[in-house]
């Protein structure tokens, strides 16, 4: 079994693409996978930590690789 994914620009297509593939024997619509729930199975909880920690301003600012180190270090 072969499965191809179709990006489709022109969604007023769209309708009338489904009708047609579902006609055609031995063809499977399958559902769609949504980006935004492929990107959350994307983020491990450390990162999804880290971009809320940066969403709430706790960052800090290094002028240099060796500021940076001190500022890890204290």
């Amino acid at each position: 079994m072969n499965t191809i994914t179709l990006q489709i620009e022109n969604q007023s297509i769209l309708p009338s693409l489904k009708k047609v593939l579902g006609a055609l024997e031995g063809v499977t619509l399958l559902p769609a996978k949504r980006k935004s729930a492929a990107k959350k199975d994307a983020l491990n909880s450390t990162t999804i930590k880290a971009i809320k920690a940066v969403k709430a301003g706790k960052t800090f600012k290094a002028s240099s690789a060796d500021d940076l180190i001190s500022q890890c270090l204290n």
